[in-house]
This record gives C-alpha cells, structure tokens and sequence, in this order.
C-alpha cells in the first residue's frame, strides 16, 4: 500500500515597508567656519612678516649685535614680534565686537589698549639710552625726576588711537566691501597679496599725512589738555616707582625735542600702519567667495588627486540652512554661494538640482529658496510701513502676536477658540453699599480743609513784600529777555537754535544723521550699506525664475512666477515714493532736496529690481495671463520698470 505525503510549504514572511532615515543637513557654518580659519591663517601669517619688519626698526641701535637684531628666534625681535601681532590682532577683536554687538565704546578701548601696549613696548624696544623711561635719574649730583618725554610719547599714541576709532567708526570700516565676482574668478594665494600691494601706496600715505596732522595738532592738544589733567596723576605713579623724587609736581618739560620728535613720528606712522595693515588684510581674506578648489562649500569638493576634501550628504539642505541663519555673516555669504550657483554655467548640474527635489521637507528645495529670497525683498516694503506710519505697524504686530498669545493658551488648555469679550452678568458685584448714599469721609475732609484755608486768607490786604518782589521779577525779566525767553516755547526754539549752530561746525559732523544714512538705514534695515545679500537674493530669484524655461522639468516655478513680479513692483514703488516724501533728520543741517536722488546705494538696489522685473516680464510676457497676471498688475509692472511698447502681453 502506497503512502502519499503531502508537503506544505510556508508562506513567505510579509516585508513591512521600512523608512529609511533621510540625510540631515549639515549647519551652513560646519563649511563656512573652517573657510575663515584658513582665511585667518593666511592673513596672520602675511601680518606677522609686517610685525617683524616693525620689530626690527623699532630695535634698530640698541645695542644688541646685527646678527640678533633680525634673527626671530629665541631674541627680543621674536618677543616683539609676538607683542606687535597682539596690537593688529587688536584690529580684528574690533571687528568682531562691532559686527556682533556693534558698542562704540568696545571700539575706543580696543584701540586705546593696542596703542598703549604699543608705547610700552616702544619704550622697552628704544632701550635705556633712548630718554623714555618714566624716571630720569639725571646726573649723580643730582635728584631723580619724573620724565616728561616718556609721558608725552605714551598720550599722543593714545590721542591718535582716539582720532583712529573716531575715524573707524565714521568710515565704517567693519563693513565687509562683497562684490559680484564670477566663479571662474577663482581667488587664490597670490590675489590677496597682488590686492594688498595695490593699497601699499595708499596706506603708506594715509598714514604719513595722518602722522604729520597728528603730532602738530597732537601737540597744541597736549599742553592744553592733557598736560594739566593727567601729569598729577602720571606723577604720583612714578612717585611709587621711585621714592627720592624732586617734591615739585609740576611737569619739568621736554628734552632733547629733536630726538623726541623723532621718535613721536616714526612711532606714530608705524602704529597706524599696523592698524591699517591689519584691518586690509583682514578684509581682502574674508571677501573672496564662498569657494573651495573653485566649487560651492555645499558642494563635493575634489584634490587634482580626486580625493574628496569636503562633502555634504545633503548640499542644498545645507545652504538653506545658511539662508535661515540669524547672523548676517553666515547669512550674506549663503546668499552669496547661492548667487554663483544660479549665475555660473560650471555648476548647472548643481543648479538644476534646485528644481528636481520636489520631495524635499517641509517644502522642496525651489519653495524653500524661493521664500527665503523673496523675504529679503518683502522686508523692504515692511520696514518702509514701519517708518511711515509706526503706530499703525504697532498696533498690526500687537494684535498679531496677542491672537498668537491667545490661541496657544487655549490650545495648552485644550479649549476652543473664543475671542469674545467676558460679558458683565458673568461677574459678581464689586460693592453691596447702595451707590445713592454719600460718603462721610469725603464730608468731614472737605470741611476741614476749608477751615484751615480760611486761617490763612487775609482778604483786602497786600503783603509788604509784593512790591519788592515785583521789582525783582520785573529786573530779572528785562536782563533775560523777558518772560517769553524763559517760556517753555521760548526755551525750546534757544535750544534748539544753539544745537543747530552746533551742527554746523566740524564737531557736530559725528552727532549729524544724513539723509543717505536715515535713507540706508530703512532700505537695508542698517545704518550702513548692506545691500549685497539682497542683491544676491533678487538676483538669485531671477535667475532662476527665467532658466526655470529651460530646466525646470516639473514646472513648480510657474505658480510663484505672479508673487515675484508683485513683490518686486511693490519693492519698486515703496522705495520711490519714501525716497521722495521721506523727511529728513533735523540733525542734517545741510539737507538739500536734490540729495534725495543721490543716494548711491538706493538707487543701486531700484537698479537691481528694475532689471530684475524687466527679466522676468520678457521671459514670461506669453504666459502672463494664464498665470493669473491680471492686466493691471502688468501694467503697473510695466511702469515701474519704464518700459515701453516693446513688451506685448499677448495672452493677458
């Protein structure tokens, strides 16, 4: 008898689907930081050379051999070398305190601090022989006194520091000079040096006329100011230096003025062109592009070798995280990388990924570009509101954020949203005493207060002293210019008249605010020109909105083509009309109308827009009204940017 087996074989085990972790962007900073620490390298390094050069002309003819005089190692030239880089280094922490936190006062101190340390060590360098020491011992027969000539070196080093970070401040000298520099500008080591020998001349005589105006001018200051203010104190310091000094505490006056002078000069020109020198290489290192081996920082970047030296597993992710960055620095230069991606042929292939990741969170990469740059652009109009009418914008954004207070407080107590007012029956009476009787307090008050005025009253009779006291006022009056001089309208048109005179003279000139500056304040949302990173951002957006013709596959940039031309004819019109009925500061005693067209940097960023919408308009004039363009908007697109009959909108 056979036997049948039958064999059951088991159903495959079910695949859930897994989600894969998908790469998270890197900060922006984890590839600008690491650029700036070899642009800080390259320009200590190029520094330190100027440094040792300083060196060894201050430690000329001290005595110490030919051979040490040069040598930087293991000789007092190494050691001053180190102490000349701590005063530029001073020049970079200035930089940093004012681009952060931007206090005027961090920027006096780091420079009294450098000039200071750098009187020190002139002192110290010139030797013994040179006169500088704080005590002059003099002959043997004679008694040690205080030297005057160290004390003059070290205030006029300090005065000119002054006059140096009044200078930095009114030049803005922090502001980073961004320039539209092409991709294939690649810099490289031998550009800076090429740019620094070009300005060589230039600070070499900035710095000698600097000198000259300061020692002439420095020293008419000295005897006037200083000289009487801070000598009791210079004295009792080197009065606990040394014990046996000559009990006069007036100052004894320069010596050897020949030699003095000498030394104030060279000591003078070489402090200030270490500051200059410092603060120039420090600049032309920072602003060269967001480049590495002539590719993006977000992108994958190659040796000759092929080695890769820096990759991203999310490079677009990481330039938008730039964008969305809260510090300018990161910020400006994330639109800066973003600029070169859009206008560069080399990095196409990195451009059109800008329109192929659609599945990007929380929005794909164009949306989320697209956004951010148009930001840039709508915070113009924003800031302009805010200045024209700021009780209105007040009131807008108070409503807004009490609503946003509101509603997460019901969301956390999980109730609906009710904005309704409390009504009066749901509150309990604040008083049960009947509202019809009067109160005995307020009775009993009143009638002592009438009693105690009556025991003062006299009526019908003069005091003997309101005569004399008439006089008085009548006297003083007629000296003061009577009693609307002393009014409070009075008084308010002498103050104001005397702080106009003041602003006329060369010393109001930091205390004015110009028209530019109040116009670049609003515009930019900075005193100071910051227009780059919006002319990054509105390039950027053009760029991309008329390749998108081409490249864009998916066709997502169309639907956001109507907001572009909006916002940049708004943009257009807001800054027209605020640059024509905007009034000027009453510190800008020299305001005249016709500076209201000379604002360069305004009229860089409505040149910027203009061509910017123009683009836009002959790329997209066939498609207009399928867009959802009406035909008003194009017409006020039309005339903002000036154009005539030469763009037909045929499907409007």
């Amino acid at each position: 008898m056979a036997t049948t087996t039958t064999t059951s074989t088991a159903p495959p085990p079910l695949l859930l689907p897994t989600s894969t972790a998908k790469p998270v962007a890197r900060p922006y900073t984890d590839f600008l930081t690491p650029a700036f620490h070899r642009r800080f390298t390259h320009s200590a390094l190029i520094l330190s050379l100027f440094c040792w050069i300083t060196a060894i002309v201050l430690g000329s003819g001290n005595g110490a051999g030919y051979f040490w005089s040069w040598f930087p190692l293991f000789s007092l030239t190494g050691l001053r070398t180190f102490l000349r880089m701590m005063v530029s280094d001073a020049e970079t922490v200035v930089f940093l305190c004012t681009a952060r936190w931007g206090k005027t006062l961090a920027t006096f101190m780091w420079y009294g601090l450098s000039a200071w340390i750098f009187g020190e060590m002139v002192v110290w360098s010139k030797g013994p022989k040179a006169g500088l020491s704080w005590i002059d011992v003099g002959r043997e027969w004679e008694r040690a006194r205080v030297n005057e000539n160290s004390f003059y070196l070290r205030t006029m080093l300090i005065m000119i520091a002054m006059w140096q970070a009044g200078w930095h401040l009114a030049k803005d000298v922090d502001r980073l000079p961004l320039e539209e520099v092409d991709a294939g500008e690649t810099t490289t080591w031998t550009t800076p040096l090429h740019k620094l020998g070009q300005k060589l001349g230039g600070m070499a005589s900035l710095a000698f006329n600097t000198t000259i105006a300061g020692t002439v001018f420095g020293t008419v200051f000295y005897f006037a100011v200083p000289r009487k203010i801070f000598w009791p104190w210079a004295y009792s310091l080197a009065s606990t230096l040394h014990r046996n000094l000559q009990h006069d505490e007036r100052p004894p006056g320069l010596l050897n003025l020949g030699t003095l002078l000498t030394q104030t000069t060279t000591s003078i020109f070489l402090l200030l062109m270490l500051w200059n020198l410092s603060n120039t290489i420090f600049t032309i290192h920072i602003i060269q592009p967001p480049l590495k081996k002539g590719q993006p920082l977000t992108s994958e970047v190659k040796d000759a070798s092929g080695t890769i030296l820096s990759k991203s597993r999310d490079p677009n992710g990481s330039l938008i995280r730039g964008l969305l960055a809260k510090r300018d620095t990161p910020k400006t230069f994330a639109f800066w990388e973003l600029y070169l991606i859009c206008t560069t042929d080399a990095y196409q292939a990195r451009r059109r990924t800008i329109y192929t990741e659609v599945d990007k969170q929380p929005a794909s990469t164009w949306s989320q570009v697209s956004k951010q740059c148009l930001a840039e652009i709508e915070n113009i109009p924003v800031r302009i509101r805010k200045v024209q009418d700021p009780a209105e914008y007040q009131k807008k954004a108070a409503e807004a954020e009490s609503a946003k207070k509101m509603h997460e407080n019901l969301i956390a107590h999980g109730k609906p949203d009710d904005y309704r007012l409390p009504r009066i029956a749901d509150r309990q009476p604040l008083d049960g005493k009947d509202v019809f009787v009067r109160d005995r307090r307020s009775d009993a008050i009143h009638t002592i207060g009438n009693v105690a005025k009556s025991f003062g009253q006299s009526p019908g009779q003069e005091s003997p002293l309101m005569p004399t006291a008439r006089k008085a006022i009548e006297w003083t009056e007629s000296r003061t210019g009577g009693r609307e001089a002393w009014s409070k309208q009075g008084l308010e048109q002498a103050t104001e008249s005397r702080t106009r005179a003041f602003l006329k003279t060369w010393a109001g000139t930091p205390f004015r605010q110009t028209f530019a500056a109040r116009a670049n304040a609003v515009v930019f949302g900075v005193p100071f020109s910051a227009k780059m990173p919006i002319v990054y951002a509105i390039k950027s957006l053009t760029t991309l909105a008329t390749l998108s013709l081409k490249e864009d596959d998916y066709g997502q940039v169309a639907k956001d083509i109507p907001a572009i031309v909006r916002t940049l004819t708004t943009t257009i019109i807001n800054i027209n009309k605020f640059v024509a009925e905007v009034t000027p500061s009453w510190t800008d005693v020299g305001f005249a109308d016709a500076q209201r067209e000379q604002v360069e940097e305004v009229k860089e960023i409505v040149g910027v827009l203009k061509q910017s919408l123009r683009a836009v308009l002959l790329a997209f004039d066939e498609y207009a009204g399928s867009l959802g363009l009406s035909r008003r908007e194009v017409r006020e697109a039309k005339e903002a940017v000036g154009m005539g009959r030469e763009v037909e909108m045929r499907r409007v």
